[in-house]
């Protein structure tokens, strides 16, 4: 699908939601798109960077954007699609991805009612800008999630909690390259265009790469904490598995003394005190004794320890 709205008098914002083989060739005849990147800006699982096409004169850029209605087990980030032709500004979003289109028309309609929009990098700078922003609140809840589960495991320490730290750690994974991504696609087109561009459009581009830099910090230093605690944690369980381990085995080492001691009474060979009338009481004593005796034998071993 195709919608279109003026920017200035000169260019158009030009949304495209998974369009049609039809609607394809339009945008290739109509608006200066060639197909190479007309592919690149509408494949889901490209990953951000700045595609040029110096003879046609577009540029895309495909930035990736925290999706908030992500399923629990699904990637937490997907890729758009803005293409910078001579004129005009094209979108390129999905059923995921959608709700974009909504944060460009209204920035688009507060920028309006401030003054003219004489140029439309005027207008990508801002958008750029709040989809950085967007990934703070989660980051934010994501660390909160973090330190609730620690305090939690701190009171019992349980598989749930790990498996709950893997889910972050997950989710973390997919937003560091998302914002990896970001960070160098900012930077690179910095560098290409940062001559052509006005004092102002370069300000406004430095803001959005700190912002992209400042999530990708809270990222970072969020994943390796979350990483960190699971790993102590998991630690802990091994070792507390370890301690069951060493007490069941000394317990069996115990309880396998009368087995030893009853069994070997019980061969049919001459054994001292075997034929008394109290026989029975020497078999307990021997054992009892040999019982005392390997568990006083671990102890100033330390095994028990």
């Amino acid at each position: 699908m195709l919608s279109t709205e003026e920017i200035n008098d000169r260019s158009k914002w030009i949304s495209v939601f998974e369009p049609l083989p039809r609607e394809r060739e339009d945008l290739i005849k109509k608006y200066e798109v060639t197909k190479e990147l007309l592919d690149y800006a509408i494949d889901p699982y490209e990953k951000a960077r700045v595609e040029v096409d110096p003879d046609a004169g577009v540029t895309l850029l495909i930035f990736d954007v925290y999706v908030p209605t992500h399923a629990v087990t699904a990637p937490q980030t997907a890729p758009i699609g803005i293409m910078l032709t001579a004129n005009n500004i094209i979108t390129f979003t999905n059923a995921k991805t959608n709700f974009v289109n909504g944060i460009i028309a209204n920035q688009l309609r507060i920028l309006k009612r401030r003054a003219p929009i004489t140029d439309k990098l005027n207008l990508v700078f801002p958008i750029l800008y709040r989809l950085c922003t967007n990934y703070f609140g989660p980051l934010r809840r994501v660390d909160r999630q973090r330190q609730q589960i620690q305090r939690n495991l701190q009171r019992r320490t349980g598989r749930k909690a790990i498996s709950e730290f893997m889910e972050i750690e997950t989710g973390l994974v997919y937003i560091l390259t998302s914002l990896k991504g970001n960070v160098s696609l900012l930077e690179e087109f910095k560098r290409r265009y940062a001559g052509k561009m006005s004092t102002r459009q370069n300000n406004d581009l430095d803001d959005v790469i700190v912002e992209a830099q400042q999530g990708l910090e809270m990222a970072q230093m969020t994943s390796d904490v979350s990483e960190r605690v699971s790993n102590a944690y998991s630690k802990v369980i091994d070792s507390d598995l370890n301690q069951t381990m060493k007490y069941l085995t000394i317990y069996s080492i115990v309880l396998s003394v009368p087995t030893i001691v009853s069994g070997f009474y019980g061969e049919n060979v001459k054994l001292p005190l075997a034929d008394g009338q109290y026989s029975w009481v020497f078999t307990i004593a021997i054992t009892l004794v040999l019982m005392v005796a390997s568990a006083i034998f671990m102890i100033t071993r330390h095994w028990w320890k």
